[in-house]
């Protein structure tokens, strides 16, 4: 697997799938620490400990899986890949110089989502007058 393909693969969990953390999610805080000890933006290492958070939280298999799909998508028809926009990649998507600020903003968002699911329905609340 790829870092590219490990990372973008998490970032989606987290922007499109954060219930896929049901039982893990009180452990990003963790993750998101260890993000930020990776501050050089390598993706090699920031990868890695997406894949080894992962695998402690059985979510291992998951993650190669997706990837997996993923590429086997991309795979099947070369034709679709001429009209199909491609992935985000070190050159032409997101610039790499902010992937460990996406990521911890992008976990921590997640956290709080999951810490206070309520949340979002009450925020308007706090504002209206007495």
């Amino acid at each position: 697997m790829e870092p590219e393909e490990i990372i973008n693969t998490f970032l989606n969990w987290l922007n499109e799938k954060p219930s896929i953390f049901i039982s893990a999610w009180r452990d990003l805080p963790e993750l998101e620490t260890q993000i930020a000890e990776s501050a050089d933006d390598e993706l090699f290492p920031i990868a890695m400990t997406i894949s080894k958070w992962c695998a402690k939280h059985e979510l291992g298999k998951t993650l190669r899986d997706a990837i997996e799909a993923q590429n086997f998508v991309e795979n099947v028809s070369d034709a679709r890949q001429d009209i199909r926009p491609t992935k985000p990649t070190p050159t032409t998507g997101r610039p790499t110089t902010n992937i460990t600020k996406i990521l911890r903003d992008s976990i921590l968002t997640v956290y709080n989502q999951q810490q206070n699911p309520n949340q979002e329905n009450s925020s308007d609340t706090d504002n209206e007058p007495k």
